[in-house]
């Protein structure tokens, strides 16, 4: 007898929650905007706004329980998949600079050494620097050669050997792409001395010598690359 009342209030039970489970059901709203952008509400969603921003709401309480983006389109997907795939790769990134920044530094025994290997790649960058320095001045002297001839056979009323015309405009490009390397060289320089004053903070941070912020080393001011000569025109 008691086996009997237990199985029946079990039953109740499941009973009692399934009607509960039904009701909330029922109760739930959706509000969502049509396609002529008016708001639209009702308890069940019809197939045209199944891909519609919406919001659910409880219709005892009048409340908002939920909401829903709209589906996003082909383009939109694809969009969003390579600003995910862009930003996974560079948290990644991120890591394996920190990781290898880290390698780096446990390899140094004091910061002396760190500030070492670091002249000597400011060093070395600096040589990179003046070779190209030297490279466009040579090249400068070239062109300004060049340019005389030609002026010269202008002024005589003869036209501009086709070969010597070809020669200016090769350096001309030619220049302007050392220059480049120069600004491009000249950046990669005062990047290196904000590099070394980040890692050596960082350095003191894992060494835990907690000493003050390292001072900024002044960058050298980047002269600017001077306009490379126009070529007279080809006779």
């Amino acid at each position: 007898m008691v086996r009997k009342i237990v199985s029946l209030a079990v039953m109740a039970a499941v009973l009692a929650a399934g009607a509960a489970g039904a009701q909330d059901k029922a109760k739930k709203l959706y509000r969502w905007v049509d396609k002529d952008g008016k708001v639209q509400f009702s308890d069940a969603l019809p197939p045209e706004a199944v891909d519609q921003a919406r919001t659910e709401i409880n219709s005892d309480s009048g409340v908002a329980t939920a909401t829903v983006d709209r589906a996003l389109t082909p383009e939109e997907r694809a969009a969003k998949d390579a600003l995910d795939a862009a930003t996974a790769s560079a948290t990644k990134e991120a890591e394996r600079i920190k990781q290898t920044e880290e390698a780096m530094i446990a390899s140094f025994q004091n910061e002396d050494e760190l500030k070492r290997s670091f002249k000597i790649r400011t060093e070395l960058l600096q040589q990179t620097l003046d070779a190209i320095e030297a490279g466009i001045g040579s090249q400068r002297a070239s062109l300004a050669s060049l340019l005389a001839d030609a002026s010269e056979a202008e002024l005589a009323g003869k036209p501009v050997n086709p070969k010597q015309a070809s020669s200016i405009r090769e350096l001309h490009v030619e220049m302007a792409k050392q220059q480049q390397m120069l600004v491009l060289k000249q950046g990669e320089l005062v990047d290196l001395d904000a590099e070394l004053v980040r890692l050596v903070n960082r350095f003191r941070q894992i060494k835990g010598e907690g000493a003050a912020p390292a001072p900024a080393t002044p960058a050298p001011a980047a002269p600017a690359a001077p306009a490379p000569e126009q070529a007279p025109p080809a006779g």
